[in-house]
Parts: structure tokens; sequence; C-alpha cells
């Protein structure tokens, strides 16, 4: 395929992938609005739908016994979507304001998968026992972060502060 061919099929494919991603956008805030879905469960279903591709990339080359391209493809896409999403948000939207407890919330929750995936990427701990550490953490903040305001304010009070704030100040960031 010459250059010219593969840049215009490049760019074509760009174009398909943002139409996508707007039109995803847009029904999912619909269909969230009218379930009564909460800011943070949108957002996290988004995600995995925005990072399927790469999540498929490191799985296939990990199956078919190339860890190291896995690996690089992990490291990379999170690389290039923090520079990217946040890097060109700010530059276009100005500056980025995260309140502390959002952050502590979804940037805690982020650092200890980050650990763990790290411990099973460099053989301390099995794969298997990263996945069950790796659920015991993210089971509770998709529960906690999926719940409606109205759910979330029937928590438990020492949970409602602890972690419920941390959502409320993450989806005031949205």
């Amino acid at each position: 395929m010459s250059a010219p061919v593969a840049l215009l099929l490049l760019a074509a494919a760009f174009a398909v992938t943002v139409a996508a991603s707007v039109v995803l956008a847009r029904e999912l805030d619909r269909i969230g609005e009218r379930l009564g879905f909460s800011e943070a469960l949108l957002g996290m279903v988004t995600a995995l739908g925005a990072d399927a591709p790469e999540i498929a990339s490191a799985v296939a080359a990990v199956v078919a016994g190339h860890q190291d391209t896995g690996v690089g493809v992990v490291v990379g896409s999170n690389v290039f979507n923090l520079a990217a999403l946040l890097g060109v948000s700010a530059l276009i939207a100005g500056p980025v304001r995260i309140h502390r407890q959002g952050l502590l919330l979804n940037g805690g929750v982020a650092v200890v998968v980050a650990i763990i995936g790290a411990l099973v990427a460099i053989d301390v701990i099995p794969g298997s026992a990263g996945l069950i550490l790796a659920l015991v953490v993210l089971a509770p903040y998709v529960v906690v972060s999926a719940l409606h305001e109205r759910a979330r304010s029937r928590l438990p009070v020492a949970l409602r502060e602890a972690v419920a704030s941390g959502v409320v100040a993450a989806e005031s960031d949205l």
C-alpha cells in the first residue's frame, strides 16, 4: 500500500472513530439519564468502550506469547491517554480543576491497581492473585461510584464521608 493511500485510510478511520465516539457519548448520556445512572458509572462505561481496542490488543499479544508487546500496549496507551486526554483538554479548555477528594479516590484506586499490575508484570505475584486483588479494590469502587446520589445518601455515615465525598467531588469535576 502506498503512503498516500495509507494516510487517506488513516484519516478516514480517524473521522469514523471520532463520529462513533460522539454518538456513543450522546446516546450513553441519554440512556443513563433515563435509567438514573450516576455520572461516574457513565464515565466508566465510556472509558471501557474507549479502551476496548487496547485491552483486546494487550490480551491478544499476551496470549500469542508476546508479553513485552502486551505490556507495551498497556503502558503506551495509558501514557498517551494521560497526555492526550488531560493535556489536550487543558490546552483547549484551559486549566483542569480536580477536587482533592475526587483525586484521592480515583487516583488512589488507580495507583493501587497499577501497583498490583506491576507486581504481576515483574512476577512477584501470580496473575490469578493479581486479578483477585484488583477485583477486591475495583469492585467496591465501581459499586460506590455507580450509586445514584439518593442511594449514596443512605450509606453508613463513615463510608459516605470517606468514599462517597470523593465520588461527589469527581462527578462535580465532570
